[in-house]
């Protein structure tokens, strides 16, 4: 009896390892890395490009200044922080970290409102409209 509760437990083991390692890949909605193809309408701008118009400031007051923008397709619109740790997190597209005193970039490729947030402070979000 004590043989076949070893060998069951050993069974179980294996089957609760091999279980959690499926589907253990990065999530997919972690950025365009280049490799795929991109259906957000955002690609990660790396190395930094010219961005068109003011950058968007992630304050210390933790808000997006300005909240709401616009931008053309085709523009590649950058983010700054001042000196507090963010990051920009599109719904359904990429994400970047954007440390105090960084920047990031993202090129538009398609028309639409892109709403985004920072998911270290709860409530920080903008949104971008591209036309």
């Amino acid at each position: 009896m004590r043989r076949w509760r070893t060998m069951l437990l050993g069974l179980c083991s294996s089957a609760v390892l091999v279980l959690s390692a499926c589907g253990n890949g990065p999530p997919s909605d972690q950025g365009n890395d280049g490799g795929g193809v991109d259906t957000s309408g955002i690609q990660a701008v790396n190395p930094p490009a010219t961005a068109a118009g003011a950058p968007i400031k992630g304050t210390d007051n933790l808000t997006f200044d300005p909240g709401t923008s616009s931008a053309k397709v085709g523009d590649v619109v950058e983010w700054d922080a001042q000196t507090v740790d963010h990051n920009v997190t599109f719904d359904n597209g990429p994400r970047a970290d954007l440390p105090a005193g960084g920047k990031v970039q993202f090129k538009f490729t398609k028309a639409g409102s892109f709403h985004y947030t920072c998911t270290i402070h709860p409530g920080m979000e903008g949104t971008l409209n591209v036309s």
